[in-house]
């Protein structure tokens, strides 16, 4: 069975999968991991999955994935991340290596705080790339905190860095972030965010989420009966709900 290309670059923080047949006009998808996370394992098996049978879907076999990481050490805002994802999308548009030509359509999918950063980058006007809202096919973001973390006063400055006080319920990052949302969603106008929360969520927590909602997000957030870390860790691939989000949001 053909598959994808597998470039993994860990000093880097991001491994491409990518059709060995590349050419211009293809799509891409990119996932961004979440406080303390890894760009490759915080996904578990679905990198290896993607590779192995991404081809035989049609679905599927029409985009490249980009796991997209950062050290959360050295991330001081939701900024940080929001322009890593928009350099990658700009080398990417541009058919710049290590990209094999030039994508015209970019899907984003994000696990807790890298959807913050993935917020971020939607109302940051300035920062994204020319014709980035125009590509944007869709926008998925699973376990997002939507109102911090209750957990994140765990991570400390020694544990997290800077960041962890930007999880915190109420921080001043979250609460500009939603503000900036509010503001420019009427003039930007980015494609609907599917947000996706878990029913055992310790760390972000699902109660309320009806009521937290940012503008712009689908109405109401879907509930997988996963916790935190499980709902982005497919375990099987013909009987994967993750799977289905991922199909769902590329068709």
């Amino acid at each position: 069975m053909p598959q994808l290309e597998f470039l993994d670059r860990q000093p880097e923080h991001w491994a491409l999968l990518r059709n060995p047949h590349g050419s211009d006009g293809r799509s891409l998808a990119i996932f961004v991991h979440g406080f303390l996370g890894d760009h490759l394992t915080t996904w578990g098996r679905l990198p290896e999955m993607l590779r192995n049978h991404a081809l035989a879907d049609p679905v599927l076999a029409e985009w490249d994935y980009l796991f997209l990481g950062y050290p959360t050490r050295k991330i001081a805002s939701y900024l940080d991340i929001a322009r890593l994802i928009a350099t990658q999308w700009t080398k990417a548009a541009g058919g710049k290596p290590p990209f094999a030509g030039a994508y015209a359509r970019l899907a984003l999918f994000g696990h807790s705080l890298g959807t913050l950063g993935i917020r971020q980058l939607l109302c940051a006007e300035t920062m994204q790339p020319p014709n980035m809202l125009q590509a944007l096919h869709s926008v998925t973001l699973f376990g997002t905190p939507l109102n911090g973390s209750s957990l994140a006063s765990f991570g400390g400055t020694v544990v997290g860095g800077e960041i962890a006080e930007a999880l915190k319920p109420g921080n001043p990052q979250l609460r500009m972030l939603r503000s900036w949302n509010e503001s420019l969603y009427p003039h930007l106008k980015w494609r609907d965010v599917r947000v996706v929360l878990g029913t055992d969520d310790q760390v972000v927590g699902n109660k309320y989420a009806d009521l937290i909602e940012f503008t712009g997000d689908a109405k109401p957030p879907f509930l997988l009966n996963f916790d935190h870390k499980s709902l982005v860790k497919p375990t099987a691939w013909d009987v994967s709900t993750i799977r289905d989000e991922i199909v769902g949001a590329l068709q």
